[in-house]
């Protein structure tokens, strides 16, 4: 008899699934309004989705060039100049992906070799770890500081080894909300200058910045070049997460090694989809930040009064609401709101490398439709009193 051996890679054996897949599963089967994924309310421009149409009536569905369409890289260009200053060369500097998640996992291929260091701010979001070890490479958990979340620059410092290759940092940060200020983003890109490492900034929520604050980015920073890959999204800003419109910026040289580990993994972002948001301006991206901090204070306050420990996200389309008055392990509290409440939260485990570290947190959204927010909050409110 031959002896059993799994078919899988050790890399791929070594990713769990996904903690919220089976929480979905369960939240669809009994009806429960899910206010844990991060799903933009609207609908895409109608002038996207028109010249979307218009790309698929006229036979424009074969192969876009694989670093996307000229047209779109030259508005993501613009946009970034018109939006934080920065110049970058839509031919050389801009490569499209689908979506953010590919924009991450081709800049860790990029800049690592198996084996290799990935520093990455815990508490993170829950795909950093495998997209890493995808590639072979080792996450390296830094813990943010303090009630506020700050990045410890001392600890980072402490993190770097010889393997060390990059850091991957998220800002606007999913789950805490954090919006990274300038002396935390310049020291962390300078500690990369100072070893020679790769700072890899997920930037997709940076028009969600709240209360009067501004995105720090370290693109076009001093030390820059060959030292940042910024990873974009226009999934968020233009209201359409599922055409998986992403972007990866960096210099030439970093982005010639981008488009041959991108053209490897998709080939290119779909052409039709890329048609459409390339026929967009500037008037289409429409700014949201007043409705969502509106959201994000009536979310607050209502889960303050249900017994939550809440700081007030600087940024983003999350909060990270602590569990600890409520006496309640997360993963057990969020079992329990979905099979009883008929509500879907996020456990904290799924942002932490140690499951217990996340045990005193679940993460929900302010992005949601807002009747369905209010309901869901109310049923919160009916089963806590009961649960206790």
């Amino acid at each position: 008899m031959k002896p059993t051996t799994s078919r899988l890679s050790r890399r791929v054996a070594g990713i769990g699934a996904m903690e919220l897949a089976g929480l979905m599963r369960l939240a669809h089967d009994v009806g429960a309004i899910d206010i844990a994924l991060g799903i933009p309310p609207g609908d895409p421009p109608a002038a996207a989705i028109a010249a979307a149409t218009a790309a698929l009536a006229d036979g424009r569905n074969q192969y876009a060039p694989p670093e996307g369409l000229l047209p779109l890289r030259q508005l993501i260009a613009a946009e970034l100049l018109r939006t934080r200053g920065v110049v970058v060369d839509p031919v050389d500097e801009v490569t499209v992906t689908c979506g953010a998640t590919e924009g991450v996992l081709d800049a860790v291929l990029t800049v690592t070799d198996p084996g290799d260091e990935v520093i990455l701010p815990e508490p993170f979001y829950e795909n950093y770890p495998g997209v890493i070890r995808l590639a072979a490479a080792v996450p390296r958990p830094v813990p943010l500081a303090g009630p506020d979340w700050r990045l410890d620059l001392d600890a980072v410092r402490a993190a770097i080894t010889g393997r060390t290759r990059a850091v991957l940092l998220n800002t606007p940060h999913n789950p805490t909300g954090r919006a990274f200020d300038e002396a935390e983003v310049s020291g962390l890109l300078d500690l990369c200058v100072e070893h020679g490492l790769v700072l890899i900034t997920d930037e997709v929520y940076e028009r969600y910045v709240y209360d009067g604050r501004r995105h720090v980015s370290p693109l076009g920073m001093p030390g820059a070049a060959n030292h940042v890959i910024t990873v974009g999204s226009l999934s968020k800003s233009l209201q359409m997460s599922g055409w998986r419109m992403g972007y990866c910026v960096a210099s030439p040289e970093l982005t010639a090694g981008l488009r041959r580990v991108h053209e490897r993994t998709t080939v290119g972002a779909a052409r039709p989809l890329q048609e459409g948001v390339s026929a967009l301006g500037a008037a289409d991206f429409t700014d949201d930040r007043a409705l969502f901090q509106e959201r994000r204070d009536h979310l607050v306050t209502h889960l303050e009064a249900l017994g939550f420990d809440v700081r007030t996200p600087e940024g983003g389309w999350f909060v990270l609401a602590g569990t600890a008055r409520l006496a309640a392990r997360s993963d057990k509290l969020v079992a329990e709101l979905v099979e009883s409440a008929g509500v879907l939260l996020a456990p904290g485990t799924s942002f932490f490398t140690d499951r217990a570290d996340g045990l005193s947190w679940v993460r929900t959204t302010f992005v949601r439709d807002r009747e369905r927010t209010v309901e869901a909050l109310e049923r919160m409110r009916r089963f806590l009193p009961e649960r206790g």
